[in-house]
């Protein structure tokens, strides 16, 4: 019993290491819709010990998780073994710890999963809500089924609607259906019913996607427009840090600066963190001269990345909107702070954790979204993981933008599959949001996606330079999802996990009165 247990869990690692074929570099989506397949069909394998289903499916998907992460995260070790002391061997193991860690949504997902089977819920709709629940379990890597579908954006215009959560869950009910339909081949017709399911599912989203993107595009055309410079400074993770460094890295970020107002840039935006100097927070003004940000006759106006300080010395990761008489417009704290790498997890939440083992380093988090005016550009600034989470839809529409500037720092995962997996995640942030989102961002993928999903434009990530891009100035009100969020459709999941448990009853009661 115990080596059938063992064997079934090697099986779920394998069938997420199968998913993970969706991810980059190898970036098909679709290995997504058969892994999810593949794990839902050994979900449905009979357990060893029905009243304790839901750990069973916990193991399951625990395992899941793990192989899909492992694969998904192989970079781990070398960004480990480059960037601390540390031998290569502690960064496998560094990979294998995170890759648990990974895969809790997943454990969550086979718990809820196996506890909604129990009372009846038909088994491709429960492993639908199951999916769409574990998309809430916090994770350092935010990666969700739909950010791996993203290279085929039709599949995602209902996230306008229902968000990258809603979209997972279809596309977890069509997986799901599939893996019904193989498990129910010996009854003809109940197979057939799981097959259209499986296959008409996608065919709408796709349908429905392509006109939906129709008409996005004609709004995107019909709309003004603005030349916005994208910076991508090519500087080393470490000697970004480097003092010494700091005045050749403003004269980097200059004259591209400045390259990309010759090509005709209104608006310029830097990447995370880029400018090398600390400021003081709330400051109204920039220094000016070789070390400014307007040296060597920058016209600006800049949106920049930097790192400012308090009265009482803590630290907050900024985005400043600066004019070229060096006044500072506008500024931006993040908000969801990255884990281990800003603060420590659950901090903000209980500061004692902050007090006792982050010591007075790290970072703070702000406290409200804000929008950076610089004329006819009015943004709302994502910065890192930011452009990866579905809240941050919400908050960035929650200040009337017109675009979204997304500033990230990936210098730390050069020479990677991280930077393109990053720019995947960022996609369903301008189709919640119907608003063209553009990416400074340190190691790439510096680029364009525009509000229907489409990546317009990108630079290599190995590359040092400037990107100058058309951006559509959209200013319609705030979507379904931005203005009502998740709760919609936890709600409909509700109602349909529901009815769906009434017809089976009703189903399987008719049956036995045939029976009879």
């Amino acid at each position: 019993m115990q080596r059938k247990a063992i064997g079934v869990a090697v099986l779920a690692a394998l069938c997420g290491a199968f998913f993970a074929l969706a991810a980059p570099p190898i970036d098909l989506p679709v290995f997504a819709w058969l892994g999810l397949a593949a794990i839902a069909f050994l979900l449905d394998l009979d357990l060893q010990r029905p009243k304790r289903a839901w750990l069973e499916g916990s193991g399951r998907g625990l395992a899941f998780g793990f192989g899909l992460n492992v694969v998904a995260l192989h970079f781990v070790p070398r960004v480990i073994a480059r960037f601390t002391p540390l031998p290569f061997v502690a960064g496998v193991l560094a990979l294998l710890l995170l890759s648990v860690a990974q895969g809790l949504p997943w454990a969550v997902a086979g718990a809820v999963r196996a506890a909604l089977v129990r009372v009846q819920v038909p088994r491709p709709v429960a492993f639908a809500i199951a999916a769409y629940a574990g998309c809430f379990v916090p994770v350092v890597f935010p990666w969700t089924v739909a950010s791996w579908i993203t290279r085929w954006p039709a599949l995602l215009q209902l996230a306008d609607v229902i968000g990258e959560r809603g979209v997972t869950a279809l596309v977890a009910l069509s997986a799901a259906s599939l893996a019904s339909a193989v498990r129910d081949r010996a009854k003809p017709r109940v197979a057939f019913a799981h097959a259209a399911v499986a296959v008409g599912l996608p065919i709408f989203m796709l349908l429905q996607g392509t006109l939906r993107m129709r008409g996005v595009e004609h709004a995107r055309e019909a709309a003004p427009s603005i030349r916005v410079g994208l910076v991508q400074p090519g500087i080393e993770a470490t000697t970004r840090w480097d003092a010494e460094a700091a005045p050749g890295i403003v004269a980097k970020l200059t004259a591209l600066t400045r390259n990309a107002e010759a090509r005709g840039a209104q608006v310029t935006v830097w990447s995370e963190s880029a400018y090398p100097y600390e400021l003081a927070r709330g400051t109204r003004s920039v220094v000016s001269g070789e070390l400014g940000p307007f040296s060597g006759g920058v016209h600006g106006p800049i949106i920049a990345g930097a790192i400012t300080i308090d009265g009482e010395h803590e630290r907050f990761n900024a985005a400043l909107a600066m004019r070229a008489d060096h006044a500072v417009t506008g500024e931006y704290d993040k908000l969801h702070l990255l884990w281990f790498g800003e603060e420590v997890p659950f901090a903000t939440a209980w500061p004692w954790l902050r007090r006792t083992f982050a010591r007075g380093i790290g970072l703070l988090p702000g406290d409200h979204p804000v929008l950076l005016d610089t004329g006819r550009l009015k943004a709302a600034p994502l910065i890192c993981v930011e452009d990866a989470l579905p809240a941050a839809s919400r908050e960035a529409a929650s200040v009337h933008p017109n675009v979204l500037v997304d500033m990230s720092n990936d210098a730390w995962f050069a020479g990677s599959s991280e930077s393109a997996g990053h720019l995947r995640a960022a996609i369903p942030r301008a189709i919640e949001t119907r608003r063209d989102l553009v990416r400074a961002v340190n190691g790439g993928s510096t680029g364009l996606i525009d509000a229907a999903g489409h990546v317009r434009a990108v630079l290599p990530d190995d590359f040092a330079g400037s990107l100058v891009v058309s951006v559509a100035l959209l200013d319609g009100p705030p979507t379904f999802y931005c203005a009502w969020g998740d709760a919609p459709t936890a709600l409909l999941l509700a109602a349909l996990a529901l009815a769906s448990r009434l017809a089976s009853r009703r189903t399987k009661r008719n049956e036995r009165q045939v029976t009879e």
